[in-house]
C-alpha cells in the first residue's frame, strides 16, 4: 500500500513538473516586447549618445587651458651669460584667455539640448519596438489560428465526404457529389499548405527579434487581450500626443536651435584674455645692488567690427533654422493627430464589425451550415448547397480571426502614438 502511494506521488510530482516546463514555454506579447526591448541595440546606441552629449556638455562648459610661457629673454649671444646684460631674464608666464559672453553657457546647452534629442531617439525606438514585435506576435496568432480553424473545418468536410460516399454507396446520390467533396478537402489541403508556411516566416520574423528559442514557444493569450479600449476618446488621446517622441524630438531640435542663436548672439562681444609674466634677473646694477626682477601684466581682446558678413549673416541664419525647426515641429505635431484620429475611427468600425460577426454572423452561418447538411441527408438539398454553406461557416470564422487581429494591431498603433499600453 505504501508502495502505490509513492508510485502515484511520484506520477503527480512528474506530472507537474512537466506541467511547469510546458508553462515556462508560453510566449505572452508583454513577454515577447520584453524581450526584444532587452536586446535591441539601437536603444543602447542612443542611450550611449545621451549619455556622451551629456559628458560633453560638462566638458565645454569650462574655461581654456591657460598657457604656460618659459624661456630666457635678451640673452647675448657673445658669451651667453645670465649676468652679462641688465635686460636678461628668465621669465615665467601665464595667460588665460576667457570665454567669450556666455559662449560656454550656451554651447553647454546646446549639448543638453542633443541628448535630450538621443532620449527622444531612444524612446522613439521604444515604441517603434513595441509596434513592430506586437504586430509580429499578432500575425503568428492570426496565421495559428487560421490553421485551427482550417483543420477543424477539414474535419467537418471530412465527413461530409464520408456522407457523400454513404449516400453514393446506397444509390441516392451522384459521383460528381462524391468527387466535389474530394475536391473541397484538396481545396483546404491547400488552404492549409499556404498557412503553414505563414506561420514559419511569421515565427522566423519573430525569432529575429527575440532570438530563436522563444520564438518557437507557444502563443500565451491574456484574458480580455482583444477586447481592450484604445484608451479613452479621441480628444483625450490627442492631448497625450505631447509625449511622442517624435515631437519630443522636434521640441530638442528647436531648443538646439534657440541655444545656436543665443550662441550667434555672443560672437558680437570680445573675447577677453589676461597674462601675467615674471622676469628673473641675474647679475649687480653698477652701484653693487642686486638687479630688481620684472612683473609684467597684459590685457588682450578682439574685437568683431566687421560683422556685416561674418555675425550679421550667421545671426540671421540661425533665426531662420530656429523658425524652420518651429514650421517642423507644427507639421508633425498636425501629421501625428491625423493619424491618430484615422487610427481612432477605424478601431471603432473593426470594433463594430466584430461584435456585429459575434452577434449574428457566426451563430447565422453554423446555423445554415447544420441545416444544410440535415437537409441533404435528407435528400432535400443539394450538395452544392451544403458544400457552399459549409465554406460560408469557414470563411466567417475566418473573418472574424482577421477583423479581431485586424483590431488589435490598430490599437496597438494608438498605442504606439499615445505611449499608453
Amino acid at each position: 500500500m505504501k508502495t502505490f502511494n509513492l508510485y502515484k506521488l511520484l506520477v503527480i510530482l512528474l506530472f507537474l513538473a512537466s506541467f511547469q516546463l510546458y508553462a515556462e514555454e508560453e510566449l505572452s506579447i508583454d513577454a515577447a516586447i520584453e524581450q526584444a526591448l532587452e536586446q535591441d541595440l539601437l536603444i543602447k546606441s542612443h542611450l550611449q549618445k545621451s549619455q556622451a552629449f551629456d559628458e560633453y556638455s560638462v566638458a565645454v562648459d569650462t574655461w581654456a587651458d591657460p598657457k604656460i610661457k618659459l624661456g630666457v629673454m635678451s640673452l647675448p649671444v657673445d658669451s651667453m651669460e645670465l649676468d652679462q646684460e641688465p635686460m636678461t631674464q628668465m621669465i615665467l608666464g601665464y595667460q588665460q584667455m576667457l570665454p567669450r559672453g556666455d559662449m560656454t553657457k550656451y554651447e553647454s546647452a546646446s549639448l543638453k539640448a542633443k541628448a535630450r534629442g538621443e532620449i527622444a531617439q531612444l524612446d522613439l525606438r521604444k515604441r517603434q519596438v513595441i509596434r513592430q514585435v506586437s504586430n509580429v506576435w499578432l500575425n503568428v496568432y492570426l496565421h495559428e489560428q487560421s490553421e485551427k480553424i482550417i483543420q477543424k473545418n477539414r474535419r467537418l468536410f471530412r465527413q461530409q465526404l464520408n456522407v457523400s460516399q454513404s449516400l453514393y454507396a446506397s444509390g441516392r446520390n451522384q459521383q460528381q457529389d462524391v468527387l466535389q467533396a474530394e475536391l473541397e478537402l484538396s481545396l483546404l489541403d491547400d488552404q492549409l499548405q499556404k498557412v503553414t508556411s505563414k506561420i514559419n516566416e511569421s515565427r522566423a520574423i519573430l525569432s529575429r527579434w527575440i532570438g530563436p528559442e522563444k520564438s518557437t514557444y507557444m502563443l500565451k493569450v491574456i484574458e480580455g487581450q482583444f477586447s481592450q479600449s484604445p484608451g479613452g476618446d479621441v480628444k483625450k488621446l490627442i492631448n497625450s500626443l505631447a509625449a511622442y517622441p517624435l515631437l519630443q524630438k522636434y521640441d530638442a531640435s528647436e531648443m538646439l536651435a534657440r541655444e545656436n542663436l543665443e550662441m550667434a548672439k555672443q560672437k558680437y562681444k570680445p573675447q577677453w584674455g589676461f597674462e601675467v609674466t615674471y622676469g628673473s634677473r641675474s647679475g649687480d646694477n653698477m652701484d653693487g645692488s642686486e638687479r630688481s626682477d620684472f612683473v609684467s601684466t597684459m590685457v588682450n581682446f578682439d574685437l568683431p567690427v566687421f560683422t556685416n558678413k561674418k555675425q550679421d549673416r550667421e545671426l540671421s541664419a540661425r533665426k531662420m533654422q530656429l523658425q524652420a525647426s518651429k514650421y517642423e515641429k507644427q507639421d508633425i505635431y498636425l501629421q501625428v493627430v491625423s493619424q491618430l484620429e484615422e487610427a481612432f475611427i477605424k478601431w471603432q468600425k473593426l470594433n463594430e464589425r466584430v461584435n456585429l460577426y459575434d452577434r449574428q454572423v457566426l451563430r447565422q452561418a453554423k446555423q445554415n451550415a447544420r441545416a444544410a447538411l440535415n437537409g441533404y441527408q435528407s435528400g432535400v438539398v443539394s450538395f452544392f448547397t451544403l458544400t457552399r454553406a459549409r465554406s460560408a461557416e469557414l470563411k466567417a470564422e475566418l473573418q472574424r480571426l482577421n477583423l479581431l487581429v485586424e483590431q488589435a494591431m490598430v490599437a496597438v498603433d494608438i498605442h504606439y502614438l499615445t505611449g499608453d499600453k
